[in-house]
């Protein structure tokens, strides 16, 4: 787990998952947080089953993927991690979201930094990367207050590394 001062960022594990596709009542009983009504996300929703089956084969992956758990009210706002592991050359991708009541409260930036810090202090990875519309002004101030870099910019994204 790691831990901020108002976030819980917690592995995605295939308990979890399971849990989620049979209902907020089933993961809420399985991670002992509140819910909230916006999560999973449509987006994030899509993807769940696509990580139950690589969980099963891979338990251990589970490091890569988190939920958010906002510690104030106990409640899962949001989801973080890695688009797989580290590669050959010890880059990895991050990506997140956070439902709408999570938002404009320095969540975002608070859990970037703090996945991106602990990415860092492990030996297989060398970089940490980040990709975002450049419409999405939002999620590039969060990434630019994490203290990336911005390094590209072409067909209507953002490229990021740190």
């Amino acid at each position: 787990m790691i831990e901020t001062q108002r976030l819980l960022i917690i592995p995605y594990t295939y308990e979890m998952v399971e849990a989620t596709l049979k209902g907020k009542s089933e993961l809420k009983k399985v991670i002992g947080h509140n819910i909230s009504e916006e999560w999973p996300s449509p987006t994030y929703a899509k993807r769940i089953p696509q990580k139950k089956e690589k969980l099963k084969q891979h338990p251990e992956t589970s490091i890569w993927s988190r939920i958010v758990i906002e510690k104030d009210s106990n409640t899962l706002i949001g989801e973080i991690g890695c688009k797989g592991g580290p590669n050959d050359k010890g880059v990895v991708e991050i990506g997140y979201g956070l439902v709408r009541q999570g938002r404009n409260k320095g969540y975002a930036t608070e859990m970037v930094s703090k996945l991106t810090e602990w990415l860092l202090e492990r030996p297989d990875v060398n970089k940490v990367t980040a990709e975002c519309l450049d419409t999405n002004i939002p999620s590039a101030r969060v990434l630019e207050k994490s203290g990336f870099q911005l390094i590209d910019h072409k067909d209507g994204m953002y490229f990021w590394e740190k």
